[in-house]
């Protein structure tokens, strides 16, 4: 499924290149139009949001089948991700519904998953830690955010966008199928619990 067109700017990047904060234009306009399930807004997350991503990430974990499904962040790495203009979260009203994140992959370098997959990190995105409230399930968050983040790499120059999925969460690798991603391989990762590594071709590979 190629991502939609949302209308946003076009970052003013060179052919070739990545824009290194692929959220950068979006910052800057305030009248862009943004992917939203119905009665959702979106925004950049900002450090004051960083205490309700910790509970989210708590209320999530304590709600999985499996809490082995997500290796846990910790605080100074949302913080780390909110500083770069890596986190997007939608709200209903004031209260965080859920929230992810997308990192270029020469920001993560080794750690990156094209890097751990053997294949190239430049012009790569990396989408993790996503976290939807369990009473917001079922309103599109997560494939609202696949659309988001494919389009912002897309237009940033990326070629590629990774992810994993613990094998046991199908509800959230099913959303990565039906939007277009493809098992690239199943292995350890982490401390070692298994993922699937997804991979979704860009525009412009």
């Amino acid at each position: 499924m190629p991502a939609a067109e949302y209308g946003w700017n076009e970052p003013n990047n060179a052919p070739g290149t990545v824009e290194t904060n692929p959220c950068r234009g979006l910052r800057q306009s305030p009248e862009a139009s943004f992917p939203s399930p119905e009665g959702l807004t979106l925004r950049p997350l900002t450090m004051e949001d960083v205490p309700a991503m910790l509970v989210l990430q708590d209320q999530v974990l304590a709600a999985l089948e499996d809490p082995s499904w997500y290796f846990p962040s910790e605080e100074w790495e949302f913080a780390s991700a909110v500083l770069a203009g890596e986190a997007w979260g939608y709200f209903d009203g004031d209260m965080l519904a859920g929230f992810a994140e997308m990192t270029p992959g020469e920001a993560r370098g080794e750690h990156s998953y094209a890097a751990k997959l053997g294949l190239p990190v430049a012009h790569s995105f990396d989408f993790h830690d996503v976290m939807v409230a369990p009473a917001m399930r079922r309103r599109g968050i997560q494939t609202a955010f696949l659309a988001l983040f494919a389009t912002l790499a897309a237009k940033s120059g990326g070629t590629a966008m990774y992810a994993t999925v613990d094998p046991g969460n199908g509800v959230s690798w099913r959303n990565f199928e039906r939007f277009g991603y493809q098992v690239v391989t199943t292995m350890p990762a982490y401390d070692g619990r298994m993922r699937r590594f997804y991979r979704l071709a860009l525009e412009n590979e």
